[in-house]
């Protein structure tokens, strides 16, 4: 049996990345981008979809019959109804941990921009050479901080954060993950409150679910040291924008860096951008999982799924229930 493989948008891959096709029988169908109003069209003749950011709910499954799998890449499992699937019989793979490395370094990165400013007195040196700031000897313009002996705080506890843990102490920091409500028992974990008071750095490196929401607010930024940073490259939701907002504008933090937001794609309308001309504030459009090499490990993975799943089904074709 020949699939019908549908990739919903590649508009996300580098121009790098070598997409291979799988290995199974199949007709291919490429789209640069599907909206959520053309995601049933594009999909109506397809046995195996492969998304890297188009989400599919309910309303647009049960138009789709002939749907056996679905390739989840470049995104979470979030994107997807998985109780409808689980239902009837729709495969969903995905590829955790697949940018472990690479979202673990941006984060030490937006970590060491905000502690040591080298892309800030850059652009200060830029206002120099054009006489806008004064040509002087030695500048103090931007604080400066060690980020040795320092205190990080990780929310999360998948390969990201415990990558950045072991680049965050190859650096000197002392590294310890929130315990919320004791499911961490482990000598490096603190409940959320005390890790706030204390920490240097506060790093969002967990999934967005019911409890994860907001979890980070006006009362949670109150408990933290003026001069803290907070570095966010898990999911928008999980910090309330306006209390984050709030703080930094009235200097209650020591600077912040998003490579998330809330509600994506980032949008020039968002509040963020009130702060975008703070040199203690870092705004990124959600890449920190898109390097070269992650990306390319990523799409091989993806087309590995598919074939798992082909080599499975072709081999053990189970009956599954009909969606109508």
């Amino acid at each position: 049996m020949s699939e019908h493989i549908v990739f919903l948008d590649d508009e996300g891959l580098a121009p790098s990345t070598r997409l291979k096709r799988p290995d199974c029988a199949h007709t291919w169908q490429q789209f640069a981008y599907t909206h959520p109003d053309q995601v049933v069209e594009h999909l109506k003749d397809a046995t195996i979809a492969l998304t890297c950011s188009v989400p599919l709910r309910e309303e647009h499954l049960r138009q789709l019959p002939k749907l056996k799998m679905i390739s989840l890449a470049l995104t979470g499992r979030d994107m997807v109804d998985l109780d409808y699937c689980d239902a009837h019989g729709i495969e969903v793979s995905s590829v955790p941990g697949y940018a472990a490395n690479t979202v673990a370094e941006h984060s030490l990165a937006m970590i060491l921009e905000l502690f040591r400013r080298p892309a800030a007195f850059t652009r200060l040196m830029r206002q120099v050479h054009a006489g806008e700031k004064p040509h002087q000897n030695i500048y103090f313009n931007h604080r400066i901080r060690d980020v040795r002996d320092k205190q990080l705080a990780i929310i999360g506890s998948g390969p990201i954060a415990l990558r950045l843990a072991h680049l965050a102490r190859a650096f000197g920091m002392q590294v310890l993950f929130e315990d919320r409500a004791g499911k961490r028992p482990a000598p490096d974990a603190r409940p959320l409150a005390e890790l706030l008071r204390n920490c240097d750095v506060l790093s969002i490196n967990c999934p967005l679910t019911a409890e994860t929401y907001n979890l980070i607010g006006a009362e949670q930024l109150a408990l933290m040291k003026t001069d803290a940073v907070v570095v966010n490259t898990g999911r928008g939701g999980v910090i309330n924008e306006a209390a984050l907002i709030e703080a930094l504008n009235n200097d209650r933090l020591g600077g912040v860096a998003l490579d998330v937001v809330e509600h994506e794609p980032l949008h020039p309308s968002n509040p963020l951008f009130k702060l975008i001309d703070r040199d203690d504030f870092l705004l990124n459009p959600h890449i920190a999982w898109s390097s070269e090499d992650a990306m390319q490990q990523l799409m091989d993975s993806a087309i590995a799924n598919i074939n798992d799943f082909v080599s499975r089904d072709t081999l053990s074709p189970l009956k599954r229930t009909v969606h109508a």
